[in-house]
């Protein structure tokens, strides 16, 4: 595994408070589901949910039914690759709930594993040497004046270097603050007396002024702002836009043409799932005028997709994850971690939830979903769950 001299990078990430970070399991690949259900997820698979795909292991596919069901999960993609190959890429339908059907091609929102391409990107050019971790990443944007106009920055800000934003050690800690300017985009608007959106120097040029909450470079906060940051890095050194880097140079390294930022509003992209769900609605972060209110995932949220893009607004199948994770580290800056190591990262965002694990036996795989709507029910956890279901089962497999 290579980093590129970064300080040291963390490549895991606990399932669930309280769970162990990079848990290798049990190694039994027996499934975890209580006996009693079995018959019912058996019925299910074929009167409930429609199956598309390539392989065969019908334990995953009674995990995955089983939390469709019980969760009201329309729509799922679960893709896994043993040493490089893909054994199995499987499309999962609740024919009683989902707007469309599912395919393999079918690309579902990100989330947070959007980062993982922006991280892919940067190992690329800092390889090239276009990037230096240690530059400062205000000034190498020539963003360094603040919004509104005259507000007292923190000099530390300026001293933020592209290796703090990777890193998640920024120095703003919305643990702290409160304040994640990712979902805030129709205050920040309002804020600045905007009858239109944000574009992304506005929400960066709104930042510098918000109070650090530790020494950029100390400690670590994780950051959805940094890498939408980070995004707009890529697109400079590239010389290009952020979409036309993956388009034109990272998506053909990798034999994948479908790694697209999903659009807030408007039609849906060809091959995107046709409904995000979510139960809740709130004011625009597009139509700032407005107070009619709107579903979370279509800006309800106050955030929009366009402006987050590297942070958390792309979209693509799960098998477009096994390639990405073929060749580069899951979570941080480098090439896919050495025999025995794990490294995993979740994604969620309203109307989606994702999970991509590089586990230490040689097995990878991506897990997709179009709703996060049980994670304010009476099984916030069933997400998580399933995944530790899901690395239980594959760490009965080989990477030879």
């Amino acid at each position: 595994m290579t980093r590129l001299g970064l300080r040291g990078i963390a490549f895991c990430m606990a399932l669930a408070a309280g769970a162990a970070a990079c848990s290798q399991g049990n190694g039994s690949g027996t499934s975890v589901l209580p006996a009693n259900t079995q018959e019912a997820v058996a019925n299910a698979l074929y009167d409930g949910v429609a199956i598309d795909g390539i392989g065969k292991n019908r334990k995953l596919d009674r995990l995955v039914v089983a939390f469709m069901v019980a969760n009201r999960v329309p729509n799922a993609q679960l893709a896994v690759s043993r040493a490089g190959k893909t054994i199995l890429s499987h499309a999962y339908t609740l024919r009683t709930v989902a707007k469309s059907t599912t395919t393999r091609s079918t690309i579902i929102r990100l989330a947070s594993l959007s980062k993982a391409w922006t991280s892919a990107a940067l190992y690329n050019l800092l390889a090239a040497k276009k990037l230096e971790p240690q530059w400062k990443v205000f000034r190498y944007l020539g963003i360094t004046k603040p919004l509104p106009l005259g507000a007292h920055v923190d000099r530390r800000v300026y001293d933020i270097t592209i290796e703090d934003l990777i890193q998640h050690e920024s120095g703003w800690d919305d643990q702290v603050s409160h304040w994640d300017p990712t979902f805030r985009m129709r205050q920040i608007a309002l804020a600045l007396g905007l009858k239109h959106p944000i574009d992304q120097t506005q929400e960066v040029r709104y930042q510098l002024h918000e109070p650090l909450q530790e020494k950029p470079g100390t400690t670590y906060a994780y950051c959805n702002f940094c890498y939408t940051v980070l995004g707009m890095i890529v697109a400079k050194a590239s010389d290009m836009n952020y979409q036309s880097y993956l388009s034109t140079v990272l998506g053909p390294m990798l034999g994948v043409d479908n790694v697209l930022i999903s659009p807030t509003l408007g039609a849906r992209l060809p091959n995107e799932v046709a409904k995000y769900y979510n139960p809740y609605r709130g004011r625009s972060a597009f139509y700032i005028t407005s107070t009619k209110r709107y579903p979370w995932p279509y800006s309800g949220d106050s955030m929009l997709d366009e402006i987050v893009a590297g942070a958390g607004g792309l979209a693509t199948n799960a098998d477009s994850m096994l390639a990405l994770m073929n060749h580069y580290i899951i979570w941080g800056v480098g090439t896919p971690p050495p025999s025995g190591d794990q490294a995993m990262r979740e994604g969620e965002m309203p109307g989606a939830n994702t999970f991509a694990a590089q586990l230490s036996n040689g097995v990878n795989y991506a897990f997709l979903v179009n709703t996060n709507s049980y994670a304010y029910g009476s099984d916030p956890y069933a997400f998580t769950n399933l995944q530790n279901q899901i690395e239980t089962a594959l760490q009965g497999e080989t990477g030879d």
